[in-house]
């Protein structure tokens, strides 16, 4: 420092000008001179000025070792860094839900959900397209892997030894397949395309119908990542099932086809658009595979596939049957039957209301222009159609005539108006006709198709398939139009028929005969007491429902077996001539259209020892509770 100031003072650098000490600043530079930057140590009163001052504390503490002042830091440093952790997990939480609810993500879901014509872009509604679309194939591909699965699982004789042999492959493919089966819930589905089958034009509101498809979407999602396993599990089993009923490769080649078909059905055209009404409902951009969607659906680890072992019992299937266990099913089989003898009065007198007419004749009132005479006469949908056409001709004006006094009540404090309550029921029939002009137009291109299958045979039995397919999806949205009709029809009536044996305050004129105009005048109720049209347009409907909620009108199959028609109508398929097997019904028929009192037609449908008891006790009757109907049977039966 010395040295370098004693050059400075020997140069005389403080008496040069500025354009002396650039000259020889430039002259230093040329001879290979170099600049050093000399760092100037800080001064003493800058580092005490920039130095914080010491906390000095002001009460009187005891200091400890210093392991104890070690161990204080250490504790207070832990609790720093969980708070640090927890901090920051909330705020990556935070700017995770800022992110998916951005306007840009809104924006985002906004326009996917347009694009695969889920909701309009303005709206959250589900556009009717898509529900329609959804009530037919996505309703036919549950159904179908349901059906599947109850053929593999719950086959009483074959289906332990079908689970022993995958088991030997691997235990979740048993666990695939019931996984699969019970993808179909039907009180969900029913939720579903409930409100599209009411009104086929109008758009569901999201929020109607979120619940039951986010069911449905936890159930899929869970199977997402096994689609391909899961058909193998299906195509697996069939193997198994055909080397253990020894039946022609074809059959099982058809069912393995058509259950691959259905599940790419499900995963590849409704899955990403069930995953946008989710996005859309929720209103964020979440990404599907995320621990983020695993919660919003509750997904728990034992939902998962893996949980079962080899050689479980089959879930979804049912158990090997022991004789115990036979013991008990009896046993409650029995007292079901016990428990369902007070209904079956009004059961069999529905069912014998149903049995008034034969096919021809239903036909023949019902098509009078043989509209539908390229249907067969065994047709599932058909037939529902022409029940559901007579008790629209013979019985729906109870639920609309101003003729029958029906007072508003009250429920919990709430004024409930029955009359225009059954009025929006029966609103809901147009529904009926638009479902079944679609399957007769499906039916059309089915016979258009067999007539001119074309020359290429791979690709004429795929279109058959696919006609065949939507002709089994649309017999099942018909039938299940016309039972949810008369289920509601049939609750409504039977809210009357309850305060009729005891308040007696909605039906006013219970006990009055009931006339009807000369245009109606041939209407089997004509001339009969309110209570007792109430009762039998209640009856009708409950064997309708019946038969179409477990009896021969319900199932996969679109027609009836030779069996049923045998069952049901004493029609022998393999007879041309049918006629002469419907007399009795030909002979009820021909005294349904006679004029009767208002007690006849009841009595002449029952049996003849209790009609003979009915109609005394009818003759004797001069109360006014419709328990001493003739077709009521002593007791309480609701």
């Amino acid at each position: 420092m010395g040295d370098f100031d004693n050059t400075k003072r020997a140069i005389g650098v403080g008496k040069l000008d500025d354009s002396a000490r650039k000259d020889m600043f430039n002259k230093f530079v040329s001879a290979g001179g170099e600049i050093i930057k000399e760092k100037q140590p800080p001064k003493e009163d800058d580092t005490k000025r920039n130095r914080p001052e010491p906390k000095v504390r002001t009460s009187t503490v005891s200091r400890g070792g210093d392991d104890s002042r070690s161990g204080g830091r250490g504790g207070n440093q832990n609790k720093s860094s969980d708070s640090s952790n927890s901090r920051s997990q909330a705020d990556s939480k935070a700017q995770f839900e800022k992110e998916i609810s951005s306007f840009s993500a809104r924006f985002g879901i906004k326009l996917k959900c347009w694009l695969a014509r889920v909701t309009p872009f303005g709206s959250s509604d589900l556009t009717p397209k898509f529900m329609h679309d959804f009530s037919i194939r996505a309703k036919q591909a549950l159904i179908e892997l349901q059906y599947s699965g109850n053929e593999l699982l719950a086959n009483q004789q074959y289906s332990p030894q079908l689970s022993k042999a995958l088991d030997k492959i691997n235990p979740l493919l048993v666990e695939l397949l019931a996984m699969g089966q019970k993808l179909y819930n039907g009180p969900e589905l029913t939720d579903i395309t409930d409100p599209i089958l009411i009104a086929p034009e109008s758009p569901v509101a999201i929020e109607r119908v979120k619940n039951p498809i986010y069911a449905l979407f936890k159930r899929m999602y869970i199977l997402y990542p096994y689609q391909e396993t899961l058909k193998k599990s299906f195509v697996q089993a069939y193997d198994e099932l055909q080397k253990l009923e020894g039946k022609p490769s074809l059959i099982y080649a058809n069912k393995k086809r058509k259950v691959t078909q259905e599940i790419d059905t499900l995963f590849d055209g409704f899955f990403d658009r069930l995953y946008l009404i989710v996005l859309r409902a929720e209103n964020k951009n979440i990404p599907l595979i995320s621990r983020y969607m695993e919660n919003l659906l509750g997904i728990l680890p034992e939902d998962r596939p893996g949980q079962r072992k080899s050689g479980e019992n089959v879930p979804g299937g049912k158990a090997v049957e022991t004789k115990e266990d036979k013991k008990e099913e009896e046993s409650k089989e029995s007292e079901k039957k016990e428990e369902e003898v007070p209904l079956s009065k009004e059961q069999a007198y529905g069912m014998r209301l149903m049995q008034m007419y034969s096919i021809p004749k239903l036909r023949k009132k019902f098509d009078p222009k043989n509209e539908y005479a390229h249907i067969p006469d065994s047709d599932k949908a058909l037939l529902s159609l022409f029940y559901f056409y007579e008790f629209d001709d013979e019985y729906s004006f109870v639920m609309t005539t101003k003729k029958i006094d029906i007072k508003p009540g009250s429920v919990n404090g709430v004024k409930v108006d029955y009359r225009q309550k059954m009025l929006d029921i029966y609103e809901g029939t147009r529904t009926i006709i638009d479902q079944f002009r679609i399957y007769n137009d499906v039916i059309k291109e089915l016979e258009k198709h067999k007539a001119n299958p074309g020359t290429n045979y791979i690709e004429a039995s795929k279109k058959l398939t696919g006609i065949e397919q939507k002709r089994t999806g649309q017999s099942r949205t018909v039938r299940m139009a016309i039972k949810d009709f008369s289920l509601k029809s049939r609750d409504s009536l039977l809210v009357l028929i309850k305060d009729m044996k005891s308040k007696k305050e909605i039906v006013a004129n219970m006990n009055d005969v009931l006339t009807l105009d000369s245009m109606e005048s041939r209407k089997r109720l004509n001339k009969k007491a309110v209570k007792q049209c109430i009762m039998e347009a209640y009856c009708y409907l409950m064997a309708l429902y019946d038969r179409l909620d477990t009896g021969d009108l319900f199932g996969g199959l679109v027609e009836l077996t030779p069996e049923q028609m045998k069952a049901s109508f004493g029609v022998d398929l393999g007879n041309t001539n049918a006629e002469s097997s419907q007399t009795e019904f030909a002979d009820l028929d021909k005294e349904g259209n006679e004029p009767t009192n208002p007690q006849s037609k009841a009595t002449d449908t029952l049996d003849s020892k209790e009609t003979t008891e009915d109609l005394s006790n009818e003759e004797n009757d001069n109360s006014d509770d419709p328990l001493d109907d003739d077709i009521l049977p002593s007791g309480n039966p609701f």
